[in-house]
């Protein structure tokens, strides 16, 4: 009969087996390049997609250093991480043998490999995620462009308090309020002549649109009757107010 020692022996041995078998399987089949090197940065292992994003063969990678893989722009902060054997993260370039550069984010951890301390590098390509960065800055540029140049005046506001948080210049040009002066200021402070219930009541709800005419009052003290296009969406958890001025009906003192 096997003692309880014998018995805690073989399982904890046995449990070992399985983490390095499953750690085996997660290094292997990951779609994220991995390496471990030692503390100098030379690599004592890597897995295939790490083989893939350098194009080099297992043989080729194993033995070579960090630095040699790495463009100088990102090099130091690599080479300082594995130095100081602390957990971190740097996004930078990779280089790939073929000289063509990839946009990488990069963490390292200390582990133990092989019985000596190493360092695991999980390499990340993030050009994808980069490209929907880029198209998603030009889109609200884009989108900014069409706000500001637009010839119809528009604002958005807070739907609780009623303060712009941004106008046109079409806008400024027609009430005659600087765009400092509008974002220091709510709808009911500068526009509204008399309480409009199109304007005072809108629906707490997104992506209705409601088409009123309302009596404004502009910085001279003139007056305006407009036909207006009121559409209420969600911007940043909070209700706002796009408006726009689809037309000035007449104007007064």
């Amino acid at each position: 009969m096997m003692r309880a020692p014998q018995m805690k022996a073989i399982t904890a041995t046995y449990e070992l087996q399985e983490r390095e078998h499953l750690f085996r399987m997660v290094f292997e089949y990951s779609p994220d390049a991995i390496f471990i090197e030692d503390l100098e940065g030379n690599v004592l292992d890597a897995n295939p997609a790490a083989c893939r994003l350098h194009r080099l063969t297992h043989d080729q990678l194993v033995g070579k250093n960090v630095a040699e893989l790495v463009p100088g722009e990102l090099r130091d902060s690599v080479v300082r991480q594995i130095g100081k054997l602390v957990d971190g993260e740097v996004e930078g370039i990779s280089l790939v043998s073929d000289g063509k550069k990839i946009p990488v984010s990069i963490r390292s951890s200390a582990i133990e490999f092989m019985g000596q301390k190493a360092i695991l590098l999980h390499v990340r390509d993030i050009s994808e995620r980069r490209r929907t960065e880029i198209a998603l800055r030009e889109s609200e540029e884009r989108y900014r462009l069409l706000f500001d140049c637009n010839p119809q005046p528009m604002w958005v506001q807070d739907l609780e308090s009623r303060r712009f948080l941004a106008v046109n210049d079409a806008a400024v040009r027609l009430y005659k309020y600087s765009s400092d002066e509008f974002l220091l200021m709510d709808s009911t402070d500068c526009l509204w002549d008399r309480p409009d219930p199109a304007a005072t009541e809108l629906p707490r709800l997104a992506n209705i649109v409601q088409v009123a005419t309302a009596r404004h009052r502009r910085k001279d003290g003139t007056t305006l009757n407009v036909e207006l296009t009121q559409h209420t969406i969600k911007l940043d958890g909070r209700f706002a107010a796009f408006v726009m001025i689809s037309k000035v009906i007449s104007s007064s003192r």
